[in-house]
């Protein structure tokens, strides 16, 4: 006849099973309860985004029944016309110098004639922008200089 075993006898000889048990119970309980949560989080989002949406689409129809509708004409590109006038842009010696006294411009002379067309090219900080700004007499960060 088998002996008898006493539910003492089995948690002392298999203690890590337990142990193993016990910690995946712990596991999924904890796993359970941060579903929760987070189906709830989930649950007030959507409330407060379902508000925002109709508070939102409530503007759009406001304000689409306040403002006036707009219609475009319809347009038809029919090409470009020379200008009446034209001039040729000189200059000589042309310059820009800052507050502090460092001339970040100097000495450029040139001609642009109308009606033809002109690129300024350079490397990256070569003073393209100031040259035109200059030109154009847009810098009003420094005094320009030249004629």
């Amino acid at each position: 006849m088998p002996e008898a075993h006493s539910p003492n006898d089995f948690f002392r000889d298999n203690t890590s099973v337990v142990a193993w048990l016990v910690c995946m119970g712990l596991l999924v309980l904890v796993m359970f309860l941060l579903d929760r949560r987070w189906r709830i989080r989930q649950r007030r989002l959507e409330q407060a985004t379902k508000v925002m949406n109709e508070s939102h689409a409530y503007a759009l129809r406001l304000v689409r029944h306040l403002t006036p509708s707009f219609k475009v004409q319809k347009y038809q590109f029919r090409g470009m016309c020379a200008k009446a006038g034209s001039a040729d842009i000189a200059f000589t010696d042309l310059g820009s110098e800052l507050p502090s006294g460092k001339r970040v411009l100097q000495g450029v002379t040139g001609e642009f004639k109308a009606g033809r067309m002109c690129a300024i090219m350079g490397p990256s900080g070569a003073g393209k922008t100031t040259f035109m700004n200059a030109l154009c007499g847009k810098a009003t960060y420094g005094r320009t200089t030249g004629s």
